[in-house]
Formats: C-alpha cells, structure tokens, sequence
C-alpha cells in the first residue's frame, strides 16, 4: 500500500509504501527508481520532495528496543542518483515521523510526530559527500498527532493537521489531543510587520483616488464653517444693532 505521494514537478511523483520502498517515478518514458533504505528499516510513513532530484523520507519507529537499527523514527536524506540514502537521522522523533513538508526549491524541512513537537530540519544539498546532510533548527509544541503539514507562502507560517489519533489507523490515541487544525507562524513577529509594511508601500494604486475625496471632504467642512461664522457674525450685529436703538429710546 502507499502511504503518501509528492511531486516537485508534473512528470516526477515520489512515492513510499508499506514495502519500505520509495519510487521515483519518471511519467513520460512509464519507468521508475527503487531505493530501499535496508533490511532493518521500517516503513516510510510520509514523504517530501525538496528539488527534482532530492527528497526526504519519514519512517516509523521500532516497537521493540532495538539499539543496532534504532528504535525511533528516522530521517533520511536521498538523491535519486544514488540507491542509498546520502544521510539519516536515527531518533529524529522518538515515537515515529508520521508527516513532512518543505519549502520547494528551498533547504527547509518540517516534520511532525506525536511526541509533542513539530519540528525544523536545514537540508545542505551540496556537490560534496561533506557538503550534504540535515541539522535541527528548532522546534514546536504542539499536542497530538500531527498527521499532515502545509507550509504558507514564504514561509511565513504554516497549518498542521492535528488530531487525537494516526491518519493511517485507530492503534493509537493522544489524550485529551483535539482533532483541529493549527497554524503556526514561522517567522518572527518583527519580520512580519516590515513586510506587511512594504507591501503597503508597494501598492499606491489607490492613493490618489483617496487624496482627491479628503481633499473634496475638506473643502466641503470649510464652506460649512465659513458659512456658520457668518451667520453668528450678523446674528450678533442684529443683536448689537437693537439694544443701540432701545438705548436711544430711552
């Protein structure tokens, strides 16, 4: 069975499965790539494609404390133009990686688990054997099973799919975890508000159209205040004008 599919672009899906394979698949010419990480391996619950040659892969952890293969749930880093993965991660979560997400065309890699963290990996995609590899960048609590992640446009923040129970079965449950979904800013809340600040500055489509109405509004205001002066000034000569006269009378 396949547990979950990516694709960077339209002719190459990745896909990993209950068999502890990925397939990179090749749409146009019906053919694809096998890449098996071992024999001690567990499944690949999720996976995620970073360019059309690298992706990542999230696998299961062990339910037995097996220290040689690792007993939580690893990481791998693979290049398609190699049957093994470039680098791993043994424990990455301790209780398994049950979703994954990034940036395409970027270095960032998030994943999710249920050990109450979702957490940030910086992928290096260099030329070089020393030059590849994955590092943690932080992490985020977060309550329950994290069964699937989107990331936002510009990585600004992204929404998890969180729930008391795995997407793949019933075997397992969080308490007192919500089924809801969560949206996690990334970036910082200075960072936020200068872009939002340059985006006000990029669009002054609108401006010149506001102006001329302020502009009109105040005019109109100025017309009625002239107008209401005027009439308390003859209001007050009329007034001035009649006790003159009734003076005069008497």
């Amino acid at each position: 069975a396949i547990t979950q599919l990516d694709c960077h672009t339209k002719e190459r899906p990745l896909s990993v499965g209950r068999d502890r394979t990925a397939r990179a698949w090749k749409l146009s010419e019906d053919t694809h790539l096998i890449f098996r990480g071992g024999a001690r391996w567990y499944p690949a619950e999720c996976c995620t494609v970073l360019k059309d040659d690298w992706f990542v892969t999230g696998h299961e952890a062990s339910m037995q404390q097996d220290a040689s293969a690792g007993s939580g749930g690893k990481l791998a880093l693979w290049l398609t133009g190699k049957k093994k993965p470039v680098t791993t991660l043994e424990d990455a979560h301790p209780s398994g990686i049950t979703s994954l997400a990034c940036v395409k065309g970027s270095d960032l890699v998030l994943s999710g688990s249920n050990d109450g963290f979702l957490k940030l990996w910086s992928v290096q995609t260099g030329k070089t054997s020393e030059s590849r590899g994955m590092e943690s960048i932080g992490q985020i609590p977060i309550h329950g099973f994290v069964n699937d992640i989107a990331v936002g446009p510009k990585a600004q923040f992204c929404v998890a799919a969180v729930g008391q129970e795995p997407r793949l079965g019933r075997w397992e449950r969080v308490a007192k975890a919500k089924n809801r979904i969560a949206v996690i800013q990334l970036r910082g809340g200075q960072q936020q508000e200068e872009e939002d600040h340059d985006d006000n500055e990029e669009s002054p489509s609108r401006m010149p159209e506001d102006t001329d109405s302020v502009e009109e509004e105040e005019e109109q205001q100025q017309q009625v205040e002239e107008e209401s002066s005027d009439d308390s000034s003859g209001s007050q000569e009329g007034e001035s004008e009649d006790s003159s006269s009734e003076n005069e009378a008497e």
